[in-house]
């Protein structure tokens, strides 16, 4: 009886996972430029055999000027075949991947504890989780990467645990390998986490020393085309555009301190060097995502990464960490071993994301959820077995949990508010709002304007119209051009046909033009408002006659 009813509270937990999920997935939030040009490749391939500047079957897809890891388009490929070129189409494999990684978290912590109740916990906040939820409500690669990474690592335990070694450890190499295929943050993660399972483990796989060989051959194999892509595609150029070096402030800091000395002793240059400079950037920025704020206060910086006024867990899941940490080595449900694995997968998660300037990322330090959730949900454990232990009138135990299981649904309420009816009110300029609407009217008014202007104002607006339009690939593959790269490497494309992507400078554009504007100082009246869901204006329509 007690096995149904586990089983019935995993299916409960999977299919409330799924319906925070997949509500409104096709609107909320509004696709935005990577998710377009993700969806409008895999279009490409289907109708081409090429890329949107085409290349035939690339490994790494060249998108403004970037280069983005491949697995993502390839894993979009049969969607959009089935559904079109739509948002839901580009976002579905993403959503299908996330639910996998709360059941095989489910499964790894049920093999590496043997408790039903804390393997149900740990998927349960993972489930519920705004980090999770919120990277999982798109096509964000790195939770595709991160679902990839956590089912290698259950297989790992899998073949430490189960008679059946071979054919479980190479599941395990192989998952971590494709992963590598989807982003490139998991490029740093993923092998640190295989090195850190092979050192926690390494009595017990120098035995199976012979058996490792296949593996491992079979590993290298298939993570070759991946690194010799990485190597020639813009992997030291994206480095160079996102990573901690594109911080200048370092180098100003240390001229300037230099400078406040009279004199160049070699003294003062050790003390000011640049490299220690960025050594100290280095570990404030990898810090800041154990930062309180960060973690249950604000979040990330960036609105596209977060929801209005939370942080990236709930300000009740703060004292179940703590807590959760005390009785990790405390308790005796986690072995040695598994304690190491937890420990390591956490303080690894922010390596890569702290390597780059813009420190603490959600998106690049989202593997941090999977830890969190493993110490939130022993938290969670530990408070229930206090309740044992210490409170002995039954009423006064149900009292305590009902008080805590409301808080909690309180907490989840009030993000899946937050998520579905302000966010898009409060951060509409973090998404391309309403270009669903804009795109489907000038395609209508198309072929009555020699030429449409139409501003830059929101990120990369030229892959939204390919999207939207469904614009024929074989037409736009001789027509892309890029723009010399930005400060951070990235570019964009100026126009096509007679679309003209830019700012937008009234005096300079000809007559017989349609003008699209956003903010921008107009000397007319607009013909058109498309609004954004707060009825602030998202572009304003003009005729220049």
């Amino acid at each position: 009886m007690l096995m149904k009813i586990h089983k019935y509270l995993i299916y409960f937990i999977l299919i409330v996972a799924f319906l925070v999920r997949f509500i409104g997935l096709d609107h909320t939030p509004a696709l935005n430029p990577d998710e377009a040009a993700l969806g409008y490749n895999a279009y490409s391939l289907i109708q081409t055999g090429k890329d949107e500047h085409g290349v035939s079957w690339p490994l790494h897809f060249k998108s403004f000027g970037d280069y983005k890891p491949g697995g993502y388009v390839y894993l979009a490929i049969p969607f959009v075949k089935i559904f079109g070129l739509t948002p839901l189409a580009v976002r579905l494999p993403n959503l299908i991947l996330s639910l996998l990684t709360i059941f095989f978290l489910y499964k790894l912590i049920l093999l590496i504890s043997k408790s039903k109740n804390l393997s149900l916990y740990s998927s349960l906040v993972l489930a519920i989780s705004p980090w999770h939820i919120h990277f999982s409500r798109g096509a964000w690669e790195s939770q595709t990467a991160l679902s990839l990474m956590v089912i290698g690592t259950y297989y790992f335990f899998k073949s430490i645990k189960s008679s059946k070694f071979l054919s479980n450890f190479f599941l395990f190499v192989f998952f971590y390998v494709i992963s590598l295929y989807f982003y490139h943050s998991l490029r740093l993660i993923a092998p640190l986490m295989a090195l850190s399972l092979v050192i926690i483990y390494f009595k017990f796989l120098i035995k199976k020393l012979p058996l490792l060989i296949a593996p491992v051959i079979f590993g290298v194999i298939l993570a070759l085309p991946v690194l010799f892509s990485f190597l020639r595609h813009g992997g030291a150029a994206r480095f160079g555009g996102v990573g901690l070096t594109a911080d200048q402030g370092p180098i100003w800091r240390s001229n300037e301190l230099l400078n406040q000395h009279q004199g160049t002793k070699l003294t003062n240059r050790i003390i000011h060097n640049q490299r220690l400079l960025y050594l100290v950037s280095w570990a404030q920025k990898y810090t800041s995502h154990f930062d309180l704020n960060f973690l249950s206060i604000n979040g990330d910086e960036v609105p596209r990464s977060k929801v209005p006024e939370m942080g990236q867990i709930y300000l009740i899941e703060v004292p179940l960490l703590f807590l959760g940490l005390i009785f990790l080595f405390k308790s005796k449900i986690y072995s040695p071993k598994s304690r190491a694995f937890i420990i390591s997968f956490l303080l690894i998660s922010p390596i890569a994301s702290s390597l780059t300037f813009q420190a603490p990322s959600a998106l690049r330090a989202l593997s941090m959820t999977i830890p969190l959730s493993i110490l939130i949900a022993l938290g969670i454990y530990s408070l229930f077995d206090s309740l044992k232990i210490f409170i002995h009138k039954l009423y006064f135990k149900k009292l305590v949990s009902i008080f805590f299981v409301l808080i909690y649904l309180l907490s989840f309420a009030y993000y899946v508010d937050a998520y579905f009816f302000h966010y898009a009110k409060r951060y509409p300029f973090a998404w391309q709002y309403q270009f669903d609407q804009l795109v489907p009217y000038l395609e209508s008014q198309k072929h009555n304007y020699q030429n449409i202007y139409v501003t830059n104002k929101y990120d990369q607006p030229y892959i939204l119209f390919l999207f939207f339009s469904h614009y024929p690939p074989s037409q736009i593959q001789s027509q892309i051009q890029l723009t010399p790269p930005d400060n951070f490497g990235f570019s964009t494309v100026l126009g096509y046909d007679n679309y003209h992507f830019g700012k937008i400078n009234w005096d300079d554009i000809p007559t017989g033009s349609l003008v699209v504007a956003s903010d921008e100082d107009i000397p007319v009246n607009p013909d058109k408002i498309i609004y954004f869901s707060n009825q602030s204006p998202a572009f304003k329509i003009y005729q220049k006659i």
